[in-house]
């Protein structure tokens, strides 16, 4: 019995860590975690709105913030594969018609050195990397 007492309590506290890594981070917990990581990166699912877009080279990029310098912004990076997967998904390009929509996104957030300052970033080269939750 006191076997089966350790065993149960040693799978909850083993669960409990898994359950919160699954539940999405919002733009704020998304930052911490990275600033807390040791590597520098955060694999999970975030959620945010999307409050600016932009474009540049070959990327285009979802930001959290309406400033895309504010310490407190999330940005999604969409590669060149990954613009043209949602061109495809969504009849237009991702950053024109994503702006004010609520998405949810898989990957891993980076902090990333953008030249005057640092970003944290989330990598996206697949339209299903990203949910459109509204």
């Amino acid at each position: 019995m006191r076997t089966m007492t350790l065993i149960s309590a040693l799978a909850l506290a083993v669960a409990a860590p898994a359950f919160a890594q699954t539940a999405p981070m919002n733009p704020t917990q998304a930052i911490e975690a990275v600033a807390a990581s040791k590597t520098g990166e955060v694999e999970g699912t975030f959620e945010f709105v999307v409050a600016s877009t932009g474009a540049g080279g070959f990327n285009a990029y979802l930001n959290s913030a309406v400033d895309y310098r504010d310490p407190g912004n999330l940005a999604v990076a969409l590669d060149t594969k990954g613009r043209n997967a949602f061109k495809d998904k969504l009849g237009g390009h991702a950053e024109d018609m994503l702006k004010g929509k609520r998405i949810r996104v898989k990957g891993i957030a980076r902090r990333v050195p953008t030249g005057s300052h640092f970003q944290i970033r989330i990598a996206v080269e697949t339209a299903d990397q990203i949910e459109i939750l509204g």
